[in-house]
């Protein structure tokens, strides 16, 4: 079984880490992966979910698709969405 980190640095595509943060947030749930606050895995699951549309979001407020290359920004929108996507 490979750890979060081994995982995390395996992913590549915005594909993969829509899977990958369904799934750590599948392990924290059950206990797999330990978390310190108990709405971690709400967080990350709302996360992995908004990305699943990021390309519409993003399309409808830049102008433009995702990026090939993610920018600071990207992700800084991935934690904002945690937040708040439901």
């Amino acid at each position: 079984m490979s750890s979060p980190i081994d995982a995390a640095l395996a992913v590549s595509s915005l594909e993969e880490l829509v899977a990958y943060l369904a799934d750590l947030s599948e392990k924290a749930r059950r206990g797999v992966v330990p978390v310190e606050n108990p709405n971690t895995p709400d967080f990350i699951e709302a996360s992995s979910a908004w990305l699943e549309g990021i390309d519409a979001f993003l399309r409808h407020h830049t102008g433009e698709a995702v990026p090939q290359v993610p920018k600071w920004s990207t992700i800084a929108l991935i934690f904002s969405a945690g937040l708040v996507y439901e």
